[in-house]
């Protein structure tokens, strides 16, 4: 367990994209992964990331296109549980 949560860890929880770094004037920029972005400071247009590719997750057993370390490893007591962090693994009803 974490003493203090480092946001683009991503041990129990889908990690935060880190800034982009502009790679004309070095400024760090936060953006929406998903959209493209110009630097805040020179205007320059950044790359756009890579997608994240999908995983199988074994806590929830399901597909998860947010992934955080816990895909690695099923429940303890072998139960998937629906996680918070993924929508798909939300038991409808």
């Amino acid at each position: 367990m974490c003493w203090s949560c480092n946001p683009f860890c991503g041990n129990c929880k889908p990690p935060k994209p880190r800034p982009k770094i502009c790679p004309n004037c070095k400024t760090l920029n936060m953006d929406d992964p998903d959209e493209p972005v110009k630097c805040k400071k020179c205007g320059a247009d950044l790359p756009m990331r890579p997608p994240i590719e999908p995983v199988h997750c074994l806590f929830s057993d399901t597909i998860c296109k947010t992934p955080c370390r816990k895909h690695k490893e099923p429940p303890k007591d072998g139960v998937p549980r629906p996680c918070k962090y993924n929508p798909q693994s939300q038991v409808s009803g």
